[in-house]
Order: structure tokens, then C-alpha cells, then sequence
């Protein structure tokens, strides 16, 4: 059930999947539509704790794009279930899930996004 909107920082947000589609995120980065920053349409739980949980599949997809391309915040509903965190029980190890056919400004914003990621703790299944 959705709830109340939410300005939040990309910051602040936490992913709870532990795996990214690699080129499906490309195709969310090449078709962003900026009304995605203000319509609610990423649905997210309040931990209470200056955090909050990305509840879906297309709500992380459209907060790493969000990431990609640098925004700074988006606007979120807030939803009353807390979705299951199995990236948390995966030590917070993200699975990329890729083909061969990313480009090289492909692997550019996807290795910005690792990076952002890295400095939050998460790490990746193609790192020790």
C-alpha cells in the first residue's frame, strides 16, 4: 500500500536486490524521463534510521540510474511493508548480471556506479 511522498537523497536511499541487470539499467539510463524524479514512482520503506529500502524491482533500477546520471534526490512514496533485505543477507554483495554488449560508455557510468556504491559499503561478485 503506498503512502505519503518523500523528497529523499540518492544518498539515503539502500538497495535490497542483490543483483543488477546490467543491460536493462543501460536502457533505464538512455530513456531516463525526469518526471521519474518528482512522481513518486520509486517506492521505498522508512528504517527509521535516515535510510530507506528500495521496495521493487523497477524502484532500483530507476534509483541506480538515478545514481548514474547524478541526481542528487528524487521524490519516493513511502510504502507500510518492509521488503524482504536480501541483499543484506548476501553480505551486501551485488550480483552483476551482463552479456557482452556494453559499450564503453556503458562500462564508464556502470564503474561510476560501483564506485558510489563501494563508498556505501556494498562490493561486487567480481571483487575478493
Amino acid at each position: 500500500m503506498v503512502g505519503r511522498e518523500k523528497e529523499v537523497s540518492t544518498r539515503l536511499l539502500r538497495p535490497t536486490l542483490p543483483h543488477i541487470h546490467l543491460e536493462q539499467l543501460m536502457v533505464w539510463v538512455e530513456r531516463w524521463d525526469p518526471i521519474w524524479e518528482i512522481d513518486g514512482s520509486i517506492k521505498i520503506f522508512d528504517e527509521g534510521i535516515a535510510q530507506f529500502m528500495l521496495c521493487d524491482p523497477e524502484s532500483h533500477m530507476k534509483y541506480y540510474a538515478a545514481v548514474v546520471l547524478g541526481k542528487a534526490s528524487v521524490r519516493c512514496s513511502l510504502i507500510n511493508e518492509e521488503p524482504d533485505d536480501l541483499l543484506d543477507a548476501q553480505a551486501n554483495r551485488i550480483h552483476l548480471i551482463y552479456s557482452n554488449q556494453l559499450t564503453d560508455k556503458d562500462l564508464t557510468q556502470i564503474e561510476h556506479l560501483k564506485q558510489v556504491l563501494r563508498k556505501r559499503g556494498y562490493r561486487f561478485d567480481d571483487e575478493q
